[in-house]
């Protein structure tokens, strides 16, 4: 069974350029950009991958992305299982 993250972010003082920069980073990474929810992203593990090495790749992900677009500060929370995570409307 393979883990997936839901990774959450907010990009203090980002201007836009540097917010653009960071999300190609993450979608270079394979991370996928959730819909309709503004700071919302997915990311998904190959089967064999431990839950420490995908929570670490996801933060190497992160400190790659900061220091490509040049921001200060970045702010996230990881929710990780081998469970899919759920992406609804109502």
């Amino acid at each position: 069974m393979s883990y997936k993250a839901l990774v959450t972010l907010d990009l203090p003082e980002a201007t836009k350029e540097q917010r653009e920069i960071f999300y190609q980073v993450l979608k270079d990474e394979k991370w996928t950009k959730i819909s309709n929810l503004d700071t919302a992203w997915k990311v998904t593990f190959k089967d064999g991958v431990t839950r420490i090495d995908a929570i670490n790749t996801i933060k190497n992900d992160l400190e790659k992305a900061k220091l490509k677009s040049k921001l200060k500060r970045v702010d996230y929370a990881i929710q990780i299982d081998v469970n899919d995570v759920i992406i609804a409307n109502l």
